[in-house]
């Protein structure tokens, strides 16, 4: 199966990464992903929300994002960030910041991921 394909089939079918990975082993294989990438990839698609494939995509994602921005007073720089994600985790600046936007407790302000309270 190609990208393409995939992708059209996941917005009309939804599914879980695990099922989307097993599923698709020969294809992430083919790739080089791991299951962590292939959740990254999945989370920076624009599917609709009312599949929730993304919402449990980037729920691990977040949720360390924003035990970092705990820990760091409210702020980061989005650079350091990305040296700050757990090892396995290959994601962009861009993939961060789409996160964020349907996050109510985070915000990209200028270059800062930003943890609102």
């Amino acid at each position: 199966m190609e990208i393409s394909q995939l992708i059209s089939q996941l917005k009309l079918t939804p599914k879980n990464v695990t099922t989307i990975f097993n599923d698709n082993i020969t294809l992430w294989q083919s790739l080089g992903f791991s299951h962590t990438q292939v959740t990254l990839w999945l989370a920076s698609l624009s599917l609709s929300k009312e599949h929730n494939t993304t919402d449990q995509i980037t729920y691990d994602i977040t949720e360390h994002l924003m035990s970092l921005l705990q820990n760091a007073g409210g702020r980061m720089p989005l650079t350091q960030v990305l040296k700050k994600l757990p090892a396995g985790i290959t994601t962009s600046e861009q993939q961060i910041r789409r996160l964020v936007q349907n996050h109510m407790q985070l915000e990209v302000k200028g270059p800062l991921l930003v943890l609102v309270s």
